[in-house]
This record gives structure tokens, C-alpha cells and sequence, in this order.
């Protein structure tokens, strides 16, 4: 029901109270002012009823003609955690940290378990938060995958390629970094194919041939240099 739509909202933003006025437009945008407003206190009694039975805590809070969910329950989202790992990667790529950027774009990576609220495809209020972090999560990986290239660690930069073709399977970048990896492991035959892989998705996605510096690796992968 709305409820449970409502309460999702809140915990997404249980860092701010939400103006009364902008859940009513947001769940009830075709009913009148009067009648939003019983549904949502309809709504938020169920929840409020639901969590009594579980905490003495007062979960949804109302004040200045806001709601909030409980700053006393101390909340720690997946998102929430998902964002600092990011953060903390970033900052370590700026002072020339690898290793520790490796480890927080890692972590980062291993908290995100799908996308935001995939199980909610028919509210809008989610899509762009959702695609957000879809973006964030493939960024994470191109940076990881760089990072441990640089590092050398081309079996693991192979695996993180093959995990960001699997969300965008256009990315050329990804490609290209597949097929020096392939290249510096010895498996030309994988590089060769890789570039098969990659003109044949682009070409089905967007009607287009690989680039030119994509072209041109793959006839330096032929010739066997070094990549």
C-alpha cells in the first residue's frame, strides 16, 4: 500500500524532514488537498501502528509541518555506506593513494547489490537516485579496473571489465582495457575476440563501428605488440 511507499520515502531521506505538502503531490497527485492529506494520515497511522508493536520509539515524527523518520534510530543505509566508500576512494585517488583507493572503491563495489529500489519500477520519485547510482557503481568499477591495470593485476582488471560490459556493454574503454589485458596475459586469441565482442554491441546498440584508436589496437594485437 501507500504506506509502505511512504515509509520507503522516508527512510531514502531520513537525513531531512519532508514537507507535508510534498508526500501528499508525491503519492496522492490527482486526489484534492483534503483528501491527500486523510490518505496520508491514513497511511502514516498503519505505519505508525506497525512499528509500535516492535519500538517505544515515536518512529515518524511530525513537526513544522514536516515528517521525519526517528534521528534517535540512528539509521545506517546501504546507499548511505555505498556513498562514503565512493567518496573515500576519490579522495584517495587525489593524494596518490592506490592502495587505499583500491580498498574503498572495492567496498564500494561489493555494497552495491542492485539497483536503487528495483522492486519499485512504477513510482518516478526513485529513478533518478536510482540512476544515480547505477552510474556511481560503473564509475567504481572503471576506476578499480584502472587502478589495479596500473597496478599490473591484469586477471582482476579483466574481471571488473567483464562485470561493467555486463551493465553497458558499449563501453569501448572497457573493451579496449579487456584486450590489453588479454594481450599482457598471453591470450592474443581472447584480445582478438574481444574486439569482435565489442564492434559487434556497438554496432547493435547504436548502429556504429568501433573508434579509431579502438581499430588500432586491435591491429597492434594482430602484430603481437606490445599493448
Amino acid at each position: 500500500g501507500r504506506g509502505r511507499a511512504v515509509f520507503k520515502y522516508l527512510l531514502a531521506h531520513h537525513d531531512r524532514a519532508i514537507p507535508r505538502d510534498l508526500l501528499m503531490e508525491m503519492f496522492w497527485p490527482d486526489a484534492s488537498t483534503e483528501s491527500a492529506r486523510n490518505s496520508l494520515n491514513v497511511a502514516l497511522y498503519g505505519l505508525r501502528q506497525a512499528f509500535r508493536a516492535a519500538t517505544a520509539v515515536n518512529v515518524v515524527q511530525f513537526s513544522d509541518s514536516a515528517y521525519r523518520l526517528a534521528p534517535e534510530l540512528h539509521l545506517e543505509l546501504d546507499v548511505d555506506q555505498f556513498r562514503r566508500a565512493v567518496q573515500a576512494g576519490r579522495r584517495a585517488e587525489e593524494a596518490n593513494d592506490g592502495a587505499a583507493a583500491m580498498a574503498a572503491y572495492q567496498q564500494a563495489s561489493a555494497l552495491y547489490s542492485g539497483d536503487f529500489m528495483a522492486d519499485d519500477l512504477a513510482d518516478d520519485w526513485p529513478v533518478v537516485r536510482r540512476e544515480q547510482l547505477r552510474d556511481a557503481y560503473l564509475d567504481t568499477l572503471d576506476r578499480l579496473g584502472q587502478l589495479h591495470f596500473a597496478h599490473e593485476q591484469y586477471e582482476r582488471c579483466v574481471t571488473l571489465c567483464l562485470q561493467l560490459l555486463t551493465h553497458d556493454a558499449c563501453r569501448e574503454d572497457a573493451h579496449c582495457r579487456l584486450m590489453r589485458c588479454y594481450s599482457r596475459l598471453g591470450q592474443h586469441h581472447l584480445a582478438l575476440r574481444q574486439y569482435q565482442s565489442c564492434a559487434e554491441a556497438l554496432q547493435k546498440e547504436l548502429g556504429v563501428e568501433p573508434d579509431d584508436t579502438t581499430r588500432q589496437l586491435y591491429e597492434r594485437v594482430r602484430r603481437r605488440d606490445t599493448v
